[in-house]
């Protein structure tokens, strides 16, 4: 027997920005969805950001917070804010906690047991290479995990933790915010990009870990007949060398991209709203990672609007790109697999048209956001139910 009635869900959030990722976007799509199913939502945050007006249409309350964590730097202050911030919630009395990050597990263990509820966690993130104490007695505190993909199951598996106790739901996306492209042109007019050049998208933070040289070099070896662009659509990530210096990722990057001797040929944008028309006068969008990538929402994204996606084969991206797509599937770090894969999709348009409405209708079938919202429903229930039925309250 799984609960069953609304539920009053507390979900802790760290900053309502969609400029923040896919992160951000997936947990407001959840929670939209378990509240048009009836369920409260009750939102604890740290940072405010653009997604906040989305959030007050549906919320039962939004309250502030300053920490999730404790700050071994500024330990006493943290651990401060840390109390003073579940004193913020002792009025507060949902039947569950909601956590969207491991990052924030040891609050959100702390505060389910304070008030009596179970708590889920979202795991969004691989493991680290070492799981700090406070993490880990956080997430112990978990009555149920919930992976975006089976490799992120694998992994935290790895790491000591039931595969039992975690549920894979992979994300999904609102198919009305990323349509296929009526009149095509507009991001490419904005650019000055030939309609016959051949436009090649990357959208994410830029960071050694997502593969961004690998695709430099793999775009560098591409003919050049018909033009080509690369647009390089995301944030350089904060870095420090060995020495604690402050490294320019993105200086690296355009140092590099001038080595190849294509500089002119990449469009540098720190964050584009339109991400539909980017998506839909793209050629192919690639996602060249190196590490164990969770799962990849850019791809979905990308596909919804007709166009051919591309990623490396780790973590959760061979989980997006199955059936017809696992060509579009290259060996991680590979520059020469990478390349390959893009010059097989050179002209496409042209000679498979009816590939666009197949990538569509993938993520119709596989990865519609009810389908998400059906998962996360259904685990945050079972726990709900498990914790009620065990006698825990």
């Amino acid at each position: 027997m799984v609960f069953a009635g609304s539920m009053r869900i507390l979900v802790l959030e760290n900053e309502m920005s969609s400029k923040r990722g896919g992160q951000e976007l997936s947990l407001l799509d959840v929670c939209q969805g378990l509240a048009r199913r009836g369920h409260e939502i009750i939102l604890l945050y740290r940072r405010t950001g653009d997604l906040e007006e989305a959030y007050r249409s549906f919320c039962r309350l939004l309250r502030r917070v300053e920490y999730y964590s404790i700050d071994r730097e500024k330990f006493f202050s943290s651990v401060f804010s840390f109390l003073v911030s579940l004193g913020r919630t002792r009025r507060i009395k949902p039947d569950l906690v909601y956590a969207n990050q491991y990052l924030d597990s040891l609050f959100a263990g702390f505060l389910a047991r304070s008030l009596g509820v179970p708590f889920v966690c979202h795991l969004r993130l691989p493991p680290p290479d070492s799981l700090c104490g406070q993490y880990r007695m956080g997430m112990r505190r978990a009555s149920k995990l919930i992976a975006i993909s089976e490799q992120t199951r694998r992994d935290w598996a790895e790491r000591g933790f039931s595969p039992d106790e975690i549920e894979v739901v992979h994300n999904g996306i609102d198919l009305d915010r990323f349509p296929l492209p009526q009149s095509g042109g507009n991001f490419r007019k904005r650019f000055g990009i030939s309609s016959g050049a051949f436009l090649v998208t990357y959208a994410g933070r830029l960071h050694p870990v997502k593969g961004v040289e690998v695709l430099l070099r793999a775009f560098s070896r591409l003919p050049g007949e018909g033009g080509k662009r690369l647009v390089l659509a995301g944030k350089a990530a904060e870095l420090k060398d060995k020495d604690g210096t402050d490294r320019d990722y993105r200086r690296e990057l355009e140092a590099l991209a001038n080595d190849l001797g294509m500089g002119g040929e990449i469009i540098w944008i720190e964050h584009w709203e339109d991400v539909q028309s980017l998506f839909g006068d793209s050629d192919v969008v690639v996602l060249p990672s190196l590490w164990s990538e969770p799962f990849g929402r850019v791809l979905i994204e990308a596909m919804a609007c007709g166009t051919p996606a591309v990623g490396s084969r780790i973590g959760g991206i061979p989980e997006i790109l199955s059936g017809e797509f696992a060509s579009f599937c290259f060996e991680r770090g590979s520059v020469e697999a990478l390349a390959a894969v893009l010059q097989g999709l050179v002209g496409w348009r042209k000679r498979d048209p009816c590939l666009s409405g197949r990538c569509r209708e993938h993520v119709m079938r596989n990865f519609p956001v009810e389908k998400m919202v059906d998962g996360v429903e259904r685990t945050l229930r079972e726990s709900l139910q498990y914790y009620s039925s065990s006698g825990c309250r």
